[in-house]
Formats: structure tokens, sequence, C-alpha cells
């Protein structure tokens, strides 16, 4: 027959074995929420990898030149006042061109990238997720795209010549950096233009289900109408 202390003990050892595999566990939850918090954002990213946590600014992984535009302030000082607000709008336009390319070229074919972005009324003619909605939908007219990517680049360009002064950036330096954002702009308005707008060559495809014109029978062999209304 086993002595009360035996059991007392026996009783003590059980609870202490228990509580350490219930500390066990919890480290192990606790450090796999910590990992996972450190980790890049998933999402309906396709083929085109993340939008977030790879550059500095969001989808900046898109281009060469916009990380060539980074690199070239990543060591320099604004001289004036108006220099660190002129680079973050630029980047800000980096990262509206950049994330428009990301969505249009990703295989997902949703707005991700560009919905997350915000407006700005000195350099945005629409909201930016609605210039990639209406891309997939094909609903944008030339007319839209040419002004929308045309005050991105009035203003991108009007900045890159503020912000030449501001970091007092060397006649090299200026015309690198004028080059980059350029070549930018001009990679993502080809991919813009071919995608986003209906041509001969990509037309659109239609549901059965999608309202269309329809003429009735008996009227199909009528003349053009030339009376009045």
């Amino acid at each position: 027959m086993e002595s009360p202390g035996f059991t007392t003990l026996k009783t003590s050892s059980f609870f202490i074995a228990v509580s350490l595999l219930i500390a066990v566990a919890c480290g192990l939850i606790a450090y796999t929420l910590v990992s996972r918090q450190n980790t890049v954002p998933s999402g309906h990213e396709g083929f085109q990898g993340p939008t977030r946590g790879v550059s500095e600014i969001p989808c900046g992984q898109e281009s060469s030149h916009a990380t060539a535009i980074l690199e070239l302030f990543s060591t320099k000082q604004s001289i004036t006042e108006e220099g660190a607000a002129d680079l973050k709008e630029l980047k800000l336009i980096l990262s509206k061109l950049c994330c428009l390319k990301h969505d249009l070229m990703s295989t997902a074919q949703v707005v991700q990238a560009m919905l997350y972005l915000p407006y700005n009324n000195t350099h945005d003619r629409e909201n930016p997720a609605d210039i990639a909605g209406r891309c997939f939908t094909k609903s944008i007219p030339m007319r839209d795209l040419d002004i929308s990517f045309g005050t991105w680049k009035e203003r991108g360009l009007a900045l890159v010549s503020r912000l030449c002064t501001s970091y007092n950036l060397s006649p090299s330096e200026s015309d690198q950096l004028k080059n980059n954002f350029t070549g930018l702009w001009m990679d993502v308005f080809s991919i813009a233009k071919n995608a986003c707008v209906v041509t001969k060559e990509n037309p659109v495809f239609e549901s059965p289900r999608d309202p269309k014109g329809f003429t009735p029978e008996d009227i199909q062999d009528l003349g053009p109408y030339k009376g009045y209304y």
C-alpha cells in the first residue's frame, strides 16, 4: 500500500508534467504567430510576386527604373523645405505606375495592388483603383487613358525638376532621374494601351448573357428612317 507522501509526490509530478506540456504548447503557438507577422502578405498575386514587402514603395520591384530612382535618393538629403514632400509625392506616382503594371500583368486579373493607393488631386484624374478596374472591363476610352497618364507624366516631370534642385543633383544624376522616370512611364503606358483599350487585335469577349442590340425580323428589310420624331 502506497504511503500518503508517495501519493502526494506522484500527484504533484503529474501536475508538473501537465504544466510543462501546456507551457511548451503555448510557446509553440506564440512562436508561430510571431513568425507569421514577419512574412510578406499573400493574396491573389498570380506569378507577379507580392505587392508589398519587397521594395521601399508598393510594387517597386516591378520596374528597374523605379529601383534606380529610389537608389539615387537613398543616400541624399534635401537642402530645401519642400524636398521631402516632393519626393514623397514622386514615390506615390512611381507606386501607381508600378502597381498598375503589377495588376495588369498578374494572372489573377483582379484589382489588388492599385486598390490600396490613395487618390491625390495633384496628379490623379480619377481613383487609381478605378483605372485598373476599367482596364479589366475594357471600358476606359483611349482619351481617358491618355489624360490619366498625361497627368502623371506632367506632374512627375515637374517634381523631378524640383527634386534636382532640392537634392542638389549633378547634371548626370539629373539626366538619370529624368530618363528613368520617362522610361517607367513609357513602359507602363505601353502595357496599359494594349491591355485596357479595345482594338481589332484585342477584341472584347462578351458573355452570352450580356445585353446586346436586337432587330425584330419584321423590320429587318426596311430602309433607314428619314422622317421626324
